[in-house]
């Protein structure tokens, strides 16, 4: 037995190398006789392939059995190895052990202890009532970079976050104006199936006025990009403007 595992040990990736090229070849027999059972539309064709799936089926058991057998014999569980500590050596020099001397610890030294001095507790001042009121910073509203003047989003800028009823202004014209509309898309860079309108369509100019409202409860949180079209009375439309918004609830 020791020597078949030893045969076992040393040649043990060669082995397995061979039952997985072996297990690959029945997997791959498996699923053509699956699929053409499922395909046959002959009850002696669909017998036939389900035999055949069987058949590799067991042919797969039996080789992963083999497998786990070949691992189990070539690497045997040894239990584990306790360490035993080592003794130590009592010396003694004669019948009677010599009496060890302990010496005695010094006595302590009192340390006085400084009397804590009083502090005298400071009075509030109170705020003057002329004292101006701290001025919160405004955050300055950076709009997007647009290619075309006439067709520009002036507010909410760059990275705004908005929230509720947010009126988006503008100015969308063109000489051989149509209508316009306001879309919107989630993430920064959306694709072109990803935009819907908000609101509706506009067949009015706008100039430096409010171009739609956008209802941001009605989208979840998170990074959009609002988009101006423009279109002309042939269909075409000039590059929009877009800027990117972050929806707070």
């Amino acid at each position: 037995m020791s020597a078949i595992v030893r045969i076992l040990t040393d040649y043990q990736w060669v082995i397995y190398g061979v039952l997985g090229l072996l297990l690959l070849y029945y997997l791959r027999r498996a699923l053509l006789a699956r699929r053409e059972s499922v395909r046959s539309i002959f009850k002696l064709e669909k017998e036939q392939a389900h035999a055949r799936y069987r058949r590799s089926v067991w042919t797969l058991a039996f080789l992963i059995l083999l497998m786990a057998g070949v691992f189990v014999l070539t690497n045997p569980l040894s239990p584990p190895t306790v360490e035993t500590p080592e003794p130590t050596p009592t010396v003694t020099r004669g019948p009677l052990a010599a009496a060890t001397l302990t010496p005695t610890p010094p006595r302590p030294t009192a340390t006085p202890t400084p009397s804590p001095t009083p502090v005298r507790p400071t009075r509030p001042v109170a705020p003057s009532p002329t004292a101006p009121a701290p001025v919160t910073p405004t955050p300055i509203v950076r709009p997007p970079a647009c290619p075309d003047p006439n067709v520009r989003i002036t507010s909410p800028g760059v990275n705004q976050v908005v929230r509720g009823n947010v009126p988006i202004r503008g100015t969308a014209t063109h000489e051989r104006f149509q209508y316009y509309k306001i879309e919107i898309a989630p993430g920064p860079n959306p694709g072109d199936h990803e935009w819907t309108v908000v609101g509706q369509l506009h067949d009015k100019p706008v100039v430096g006025g409010v171009l739609e409202t956008l209802n941001s409860a009605a989208y979840p949180p998170g990074t959009y990009t609002l988009r101006l079209v423009v279109v002309d009375q042939t269909g075409n439309f000039p590059e929009p403007c877009r800027v990117v918004v972050i929806v707070q609830h």
